[in-house]
């Protein structure tokens, strides 16, 4: 496997949003996770994405906190996930302020220009 490089004074923060964020299916389970906690295979529906690969992204997620599971008592063995509200704007308020504090401070608007 590849070694990550990270370039020197980053934070720490910035680099775990980076690979919260930096993922099309990790977004897309946080996204589904915004309708409320839910189930395995309730994330699979509404996500459209196989399980196979919603379940290793579900890991990655919760090694990283941005997801928490709980197993349901009344139910067996499944587990309920639902998104770590408070860890995931922690990693978007850095990922901002790393992207745009100089934008920010200097009061400049940033315009996207067309090619």
């Amino acid at each position: 496997m590849p070694s990550v490089v990270r370039p020197a004074g980053q934070p720490d923060l910035v680099a775990e949003a980076a690979k919260v964020f930096g993922n099309t299916v990790r977004l897309s389970i946080i996204n589904a996770l915004r309708q409320g906690p839910a189930l395995r295979a309730d994330l699979v529906k509404r996500t459209g994405l196989p399980a196979k690969t919603l379940g290793a992204q579900l890991t990655e997620l919760e090694a990283m906190d941005a997801v928490k599971a709980e197993a349901q008592q009344s139910r067996g063995r499944p587990m309920l996930y639902y998104a770590n509200h408070a860890r995931l704007e922690r990693l978007l308020s850095a990922l901002a302020q790393y992207v745009l504090a100089d934008v920010r401070s200097a009061g400049a608007e940033t315009r996207i220009e067309p090619h």
